[in-house]
C-alpha cells in the first residue's frame, strides 16, 4: 500500500475495530489517486481467519489464496459502454446469498462504482441495506456524486486523500528512487510506485509523453508514430487523459510547476479542444479497461492526428 494511503488506512481500522464495523464502504478519491491496493487490502483484512491488529495476517488459508479470491465478488464496467450491468449485478448477489467459499465472509468489491446505471443501482439498494449474513461491501470511487443518494446514505464514507509533493519527495528518498522520476510518474499515471511495481508501464508512459511534445512542437505525427509497436492502450491512453487534464488545470490557475506543462509550454489549446480531444481518448480507454482488442496501431495513429489537429488551432 502506498504510502498516502496509510492515513485513509488508520480510518478504517478504527472504524472496522468498533462495537459495530460497517457492513457497507465507500472509498472516495479524486482522480489524480489510485486507491485499489487500499480496496484490496480492506478485502483481504475481513477474510483473513486470524486478522493482527486489524491487518491481514499473511499466513492463514484464506491470506495465502491467490486472486482471484473465491469470496471476492468482483463488480466492475463491461462492454464498450463501459458500465457495471444490471444482469452482472443480480448475479453477484445471487452468489452473495450462498455459503462462501471459506465459510466466513463474502466480499463485493464495485470499482469503479460511479459506472453503475440506474438499474444496477437500483438491485444493490436493497441488498447493501439488509445485506445477507456475513457480506461486506466496498464501493471505490472517483466521482461520488454519480452514485444514488439513497445508496450513499448507506454506506460508510472513507475520503483518500492526495499526496503532498513534500511526501511524494520524501517516499522517493526513503526507496532510493529519484524524485523527480517519482512526481513525473505520479503525474502521467497517477501510480508513483510504479516505478517499482511495473517499471515497462513507466517506460511507455515517458514515450507517450515524448511523442506528444514531438508532435505539439510540429514534428510529422505519423512520423513520431513509426517507434511504437504494439502497445498496451490502457496505459497510452491514460498518459493522454492525465496531461489534458493537466493542460485544462492549468488555464485555471496562476501558475503551474508540475513536470507536464513544463514539457508543453504555453499557450494551450482552449479548454473545450482539450475536453473534446479527451473524449476521443476516453472512447478508446473505456475500450481496453473492458478487454476489448484495440488496433493500437490505428488508435494512437489516430490519436496523435488529433493531437497535431489541435495545436494547430493555437494562436502562434
Amino acid at each position: 500500500m502506498s504510502p498516502w494511503l496509510k492515513s485513509s488506512w488508520q480510518s478504517v481500522l478504527e472504524s472496522l475495530q468498533s462495537a459495530s464495523p460497517p457492513h457497507a464502504w465507500c472509498l472516495t478519491h479524486t482522480s489524480a489517486v489510485i486507491a485499489d491496493s487500499l480496496t484490496d487490502h480492506l478485502a483481504h483484512s475481513l477474510l483473513c481467519d486470524a486478522p493482527r491488529k486489524g491487518e491481514p495476517c499473511g499466513e492463514c488459508v484464506s491470506c495465502r489464496i491467490p486472486d482471484p479470491h473465491p469470496d471476492i465478488l468482483a463488480l466492475g464496467p463491461e462492454g464498450a459502454a463501459g458500465m457495471i450491468k444490471i444482469d452482472a449485478v443480480r448475479e453477484a448477489i445471487e452468489v452473495a446469498y450462498t455459503t462462501a467459499s471459506m465459510a466466513g465472509r463474502r466480499v463485493m468489491i464495485v470499482r469503479p462504482a460511479d459506472c453503475l446505471n440506474q438499474a444496477a443501482s437500483n438491485a444493490l439498494l436493497k441488498v447493501v441495506e439488509e445485506p445477507p449474513s456475513g457480506t461486506v461491501f466496498i464501493f471505490q470511487t472517483a466521482v461520488p456524486g454519480k452514485l444514488l443518494p439513497t445508496l450513499l446514505s448507506r454506506l460508510r464514507m472513507v475520503k483518500v486523500p492526495v499526496p503532498t509533493r513534500q511526501i511524494l519527495e520524501k517516499t522517493a528518498q526513503s526507496l532510493g528512487i529519484n524524485g523527480e522520476d517519482l512526481l513525473l510518474t505520479d503525474a502521467l499515471l497517477a501510480e508513483p510506485m510504479a516505478l517499482q511495481t511495473a517499471p515497462e508501464r513507466v517506460g511507455l508512459a515517458r514515450d507517450v509523453l515524448d511523442a506528444l511534445v514531438r508532435i505539439r512542437f510540429g514534428e510529422d505525427s505519423q512520423v513520431v508514430l513509426k517507434p511504437f509497436g504494439k502497445v498496451d492502450m490502457l496505459t497510452a491512453s491514460t498518459v493522454m487523459e492525465r496531461v489534458c487534464d493537466q493542460l485544462i488545470r492549468a488555464q485555471f490557475q496562476q501558475s503551474s510547476q508540475d513536470p507536464i506543462t513544463a514539457a508543453l509550454s504555453a499557450p494551450y489549446p482552449t479548454v473545450r479542444l482539450l475536453y473534446q480531444y479527451k473524449e476521443r481518448v476516453a472512447e478508446v480507454r473505456t475500450q481496453a479497461q473492458a478487454g476489448i482488442a484495440v488496433n493500437s496501431g490505428l488508435a494512437l495513429g489516430s490519436l496523435f492526428a488529433a493531437w497535431a489537429f489541435i495545436w494547430t488551432r493555437v494562436p502562434r
